[in-house]
């Protein structure tokens, strides 16, 4: 009887141990659960009002409507005024990859000069939706746009936005913005040239405007091929090179467009100009002799699936021999995706 009874002991207990180790290895297969570990080093909704903030320069407000609840608003003036307001704390990028600034705006910059709207971190622009040089309006048509921008790798700084504006009535940049966030370590962005074109061989991506746009084999950068607007007619009138065709920049972001320029002039009214939609994104009127490399971003046009970039010549003088010579090369535009 005792033997017996050792007997089912010992198999319950062997059993027992084996459905144990069963378990434990039925466990130990099981896929980790890690909790997730979040990459926001920065957020605000305006909600609380502005405590994340320091304001530098005027007086910026939250007012409704946001895309929920109340926006930051910028400040307005009567007269010329450069207003900032920037993150109370440095937002240390260091050690982190692939940081990106995203934000809901809604905008109106009007197209006057000295007017303008930019995004900085630290004193660097990351984000420009109008330079003061620009004389068209530039709008986002009453609505809230998502926008994004990557940011410099291992860098310590504040996220600012800011404002020019020359009067409150005509000259004025209105901004509302909400559900700014900063993220580190996001998926690898993709680095792509949506416009390359250095004008060796031809103008075959352009639509020049004659008899004065025209394709020339030097005085480009470095002497080499270009496009050029050249005339010795009084009041030659106010004519394009347009790229051909349009662009697209759905999906993506941190899109900059940069080229080289040529400009020479004896007439203060006389301009040459980067157009971006009908828009100008840049220009330099008046200048007697200037030459350089140029880079803006295209922020405010993010977004759209069908973008017409042209460059603009005017001649506007009605005497002679107060013209105007444009040339543009290395035209290059290149985003994030």
């Amino acid at each position: 009887m005792k033997s017996i009874l050792g007997a089912t002991l010992c198999a319950s207990f062997l059993f027992s141990c084996t459905a144990i180790n069963q378990k434990d290895a039925f466990l130990d297969a099981l896929p980790r659960v890690v909790p997730p570990v979040s990459n926001v080093i920065f957020s605000d909704d305006f909600e609380n009002g502005l405590g994340k903030w320091t304001q530098s320069a005027g007086t910026w407000t939250t007012a409704a409507a946001g895309v929920t609840g109340v926006a930051l608003l910028s400040p307005t003036s009567l007269g010329a005024a450069n207003f900032s307001i920037g993150t109370v704390d440095s937002l240390d990028l260091i050690g982190k990859n692939n940081c990106l600034l995203e934000y809901d705006i809604r905008f109106l910059i009007k197209g006057v000069s000295g007017a303008s709207a930019t995004v900085l971190f630290n004193s660097t622009v990351i984000g420009n939706f109008k330079d003061t040089s620009g004389l068209t309006d530039i709008t986002s048509a009453g609505s809230f746009v998502h926008r994004r921008v990557l940011l410099p790798n291992n860098g310590v700084g504040r996220v600012f936005f800011a404002t020019s504006v020359t009067n409150a009535t005509t000259g004025y940049a209105d901004l509302r913005i909400d559900n700014v966030v900063v993220s580190c370590n996001n998926a690898p962005s993709t680095n792509l040239t949506v416009v390359d074109d250095n004008l060796n061989t031809s103008a075959a991506n352009w639509t020049l405007t004659g008899p004065y746009w025209l394709w020339v084999a030097s005085g480009g950068s470095g002497n080499s091929a270009a496009i050029r607007f050249s005339t010795t007619s009084t009041q030659a009138g106010n004519l394009l090179a347009t790229y051909v065709p349009t662009l697209n920049l759905t999906n993506r972001h941190s899109c900059i467009l940069s080229f080289y320029y040529v400009e020479t002039t004896n007439h203060g009214p006389n301009c040459l100009s980067a157009e971006w939609n009908g828009s100008q994104v840049w220009s330099l009127c008046g200048a007697a002799a200037a030459a350089g490399n140029i880079a803006t971003y295209l922020t405010a046009f993010e977004g759209i699936s069908t973008n017409t970039l042209a460059f603009r010549c005017n001649d506007t003088s009605g005497t002679n021999p107060q013209n105007i010579n444009c040339l543009i090369d290395e035209v290059k535009l290149t985003c994030q995706q």
